[in-house]
């Protein structure tokens, strides 16, 4: 296995760990938020001096700059197609057994979210997933309120990883935009995905959009969209596989960001970025949400699915420039808590002294 890493090396620390090997078990590389964070856990443990590679049968994707550093394609994620590792970290319920087998020392468990949660699945898919937290793997988990779900659920203690992020590539524009008199609002995530809310999102806006005679533009980032949401909203500006390098700048190019998901969200990472950016938030209140921003400094928080108060909330802000300011300030405060290097000395603890 090569030695890994993205970018200059961090100066050393008490957490760097030369000559540690890790191996992380992606089932897929798609363009997915999920996907980046694994890339990044990559990056970062490689700066510190770590040698660490990801393993996938799907070829090397080009939308992440230096996943080849770090990046190994194999037949299957099967014990007999992957090298032995001190560490293996599985990402998904599917990953966890194989990455048990690899483990010469320590497997764990990525949880982005608790997947048994979705009643969307098939039963006998949720019970696979809800196995697999009951397999003996360290739970790596990526917001605190996922540490109560599985210590009530599967009676086990987790870390929590704090998110990776670039506050130097997330950052508020140079300018802001002029008032032209519209409010430019960005809607993430796909249609279909309840856990996204993006469907009751877009119909509780619409009519906004109606009485304030097109005062709201709404922007879309997402992978497709699905037909209805075209028949809904057949003017929304629409952006499709971007490039997580192409994001901050379309961040910066909107007034205000809107996190619909419902409580099964397990981090609000468009949230994040947007606050990176100094972007006004309205968000859920969720439990992922509330660990982001719990005071309600960088954001207004309405209930899941309550469409009156999320237009009350959107027609404030697109009335009070100064309250947008105000919330993004703090949004970027916020945001400069979380960097790759707090997610790798993170991990590293979490290595090297998992709970008894």
């Amino acid at each position: 296995m090569a030695p890994t890493g993205h970018g200059r090396r961090w100066e050393s620390s008490r957490e760097e760990s030369s000559g540690l090997r890790v191996s992380y078990l992606l089932p897929g590389a798609a363009l997915y938020g999920g996907v980046k964070v694994v890339f990044q856990h990559a990056r970062a443990l490689g700066r510190l001096g770590v040698e660490v590679t990801v393993h996938s049968p799907d070829p090397c994707p080009d939308w992440f700059e230096g996943a080849r550093a770090f990046y190994r394609q194999v037949p299957a994620l099967e014990r007999r197609f992957l090298p032995r590792v001190e560490v293996a970290v599985g990402t998904l319920a599917p990953t966890v057994v194989p990455a048990i087998e690899i483990a010469e020392r320590l497997a764990c468990h990525l949880c982005q979210g608790y997947e048994p949660g979705h009643d969307t699945l098939e039963a006998g898919a949720r019970e696979v997933m809800r196995a697999a937290y009951d397999l003996p793997a360290l739970k790596l988990v990526v917001s605190p309120h996922l540490l109560r779900t599985v210590r009530d659920r599967h009676g086990v203690e987790a870390r929590w990883i704090p998110q990776p992020f670039e506050p130097h590539l997330f950052r508020p524009p140079e300018r802001e935009r002029a008032d032209d008199g519209r409010l430019r609002v960005l809607v993430s995530g796909h249609w279909e995905l309840e856990v996204k809310g993006v469907a009751w999102c877009m119909r509780a806006l619409r009519p906004l959009f109606e009485q304030t005679g097109g005062g709201i533009e709404l922007v879309r980032l997402s992978l497709d969209a699905d037909d209805e949401e075209l028949t809904l909203w057949p003017e929304a500006a629409r952006h499709r596989h971007v490039p997580p390098a192409e994001v901050p700048a379309l961040l910066q190019g909107v007034d205000l960001c809107i996190g619909p998901s419902s409580p099964l969200e397990g981090f609000g990472l468009l949230a994040l970025e947007a606050m990176g950016c100094g972007r006004a938030c309205v968000l859920t209140d969720i439990p992922s949400h509330r660990d982001l921003d719990p005071d309600s400094e960088a954001s207004i928080k309405v209930p899941f699915g309550d469409g009156p108060a999320l237009r009350q909330a959107v027609e404030r802000l697109r009335r009070d420039r100064d309250l947008r300011g105000r919330l993004g300030v703090a949004g970027r405060a916020i945001a400069e808590r979380y960097t790759e290097r707090r997610t790798a000395e993170a991990l590293m603890r979490a290595f090297r002294r998992p709970p008894t």
